[in-house]
């Protein structure tokens, strides 16, 4: 303990040195840490969340671009579903369904059309943290992080983001009615917004509300009228709230079964159900049957791929370090013959002058360790809150 000191202002009069020392250790640990915890992380998440549906029902496409787009609520070149095949899966005694629609935005942050079941899904439910379940169109349950983000609580609200915004005959920004704050989970839930599927059809224009079309007498907002309906212009102006006042003038145009979704969750009774639904399905021509799980395997296989070229890139940084190592060792001793011929002249055994050499090289690969742990927490601390994906 008495040579801490001599140690300690050694390597501060080399100040410039000992930092180079301890960046080359932080940076030689710093990869394979970051790799590997980042790696674990990865799938360990995956892993949870494709157990979150044992089958993802989409139309014939891509496998990822699907789990993607039904779990993670990500953008993917997807062709839509109709609803009418969810109608027919929500009938079949096999399995349980849930509808996903997932093709809009508020805040930037994805809004996810669906019903209460995805709330009671089996593997993982969803519980809340504040509010309830919403119970009608306009409607809306936020995730943790969303509801942290823009400050949003039972009682507040946000607006839809406007698709094409210099399009006018897109449907407006709706206003959505926050109702419930979903507890943390640490998956894509965090990141979304749910509403009803009777909201998708306002967001996709094929739902609207307005005055009583028996009471517009403005000659420029009717085109025709007889004595069984009145034809009103695309001008005229469309409720961007659904309220206890106007929610009786809500209706929909169209076919509901040609109505689109982006994919339908399946929870099977049993195994065998599960197989039965997935060959029925994957025979036909137009939908496709997934395993989430298979395809997180085949993505954390790929991830396991890059961790092992990053393993190879940590093995020559750390051969490197050693070897700088070494020489700042060798380099070190030769400069401090002096001083240590003048501590031997003292009295000082040869072991001290070991322990003040050796200690010091030690106390600066220690700090080196130290940085790169702090450093690898940090980035990893990051890395999670910018991401629900890793």
């Amino acid at each position: 303990m008495r040579l801490l000191p001599l140690i300690w202002w050694h390597a501060w009069r080399h100040r410039g040195r000992s930092a180079l020392l301890v960046g080359c250790v932080a940076i030689a640990l710093l990869v394979p840490l970051l790799s590997r915890s980042l790696a674990a992380r990865f799938e360990a998440t995956q892993r949870e969340r494709a157990e979150m549906a044992p089958l993802v029902v989409g139309a014939k496409g891509g496998r990822f671009d699907l789990v993607l787009a039904s779990l993670y609520f990500r953008p993917a070149p997807l062709d839509p579903l109709e609803h009418r095949h969810f109608d027919r899966l929500s009938q079949d005694p096999l399995a349980t369904a849930v509808p996903i629609h997932a093709r809009f935005t508020a805040a930037g942050d994805p809004i996810v059309a669906t019903d209460v079941g995805y709330f009671q899904r089996p593997a993982v439910p969803l519980p809340l943290a504040d509010g309830r379940i919403f119970a009608r169109m306009g409607e809306a349950v936020v995730g943790a992080n969303v509801a942290a983000r823009h400050g949003l609580a039972p009682g507040s609200s946000i607006f839809s983001d406007v698709a094409e915004a210099y399009d006018i005959t897109k449907p407006p920004s709706l206003k959505l009615n926050v109702v419930g704050v979903l507890a943390p989970t640490g998956t894509s839930d965090d990141e979304a917004l749910f509403v009803d599927l009777e909201t998708a059809w306002l967001l996709e224009g094929f739902a609207h509300g307005h005055d009583d079309a028996e009471q517009i007498d403005r000659p420029d907002l009717v085109i025709a009228r007889d004595q069984d309906r009145v034809a009103l212009s695309e001008a005229l102006r469309t409720y961007q709230e659904v309220t206890e006042e106007n929610a009786a003038s809500f209706h929909v145009h169209g076919s509901r079964d040609a109505f689109p979704l982006t994919a339908v969750l399946l929870y099977p009774v049993d195994a065998r159900a599960k197989t039965i639904l997935s060959a029925r399905l994957n025979a036909r021509d137009d939908l496709q049957a997934i395993e989430p799980s298979q395809v997180v395997d085949e993505l954390i296989a790929f991830v396991v791929r890059l961790r092992l070229v990053f393993d190879a890139i940590s093995v020559v940084l750390a051969a490197s370090t050693a070897a700088l190592i070494a020489l700042i060792a060798v380099l070190g001793y030769r400069l401090r013959a002096d001083e240590l011929r003048t501590l031997a002249d003292m009295g000082a055994s040869r072991a001290t002058a070991a322990v003040l050499v050796g200690g010091e090289l030690l106390a600066l690969v220690l700090l080196g360790i130290g940085l790169a742990g702090s450093l690898a927490w940090l980035a990893i601390l990051l890395v999670s809150r910018a991401s629900a994906f890793v």
